[in-house]
């Protein structure tokens, strides 16, 4: 990975440049990243739910909430 790194006139680190394509790709990983923590916290939720700690939401309230 091509990282640049952009500094003020002090030396302090202001910005990080990748290309484009990299950019792309960390993006696509982070999304993956999103979609693996939302089915985790649907699966602890649906657990709560058969343990009969947490309601059940109508199907209709869940769309909704999208």
């Amino acid at each position: 990975m091509d990282i640049q790194f952009v500094s003020d006139r002090k030396g302090k680190l202001k910005a990080v440049q990748v290309s484009l394509k990299e950019w792309q790709d960390i993006e696509r990983k982070l999304e993956a990243y999103d979609l693996a923590e939302s089915i985790k916290a649907g699966y602890k939720e649906m657990k709560r739910i058969e343990k009969g700690e947490l309601k059940a939401k109508r199907f209709e309230d869940f769309i909704n909430e999208l």
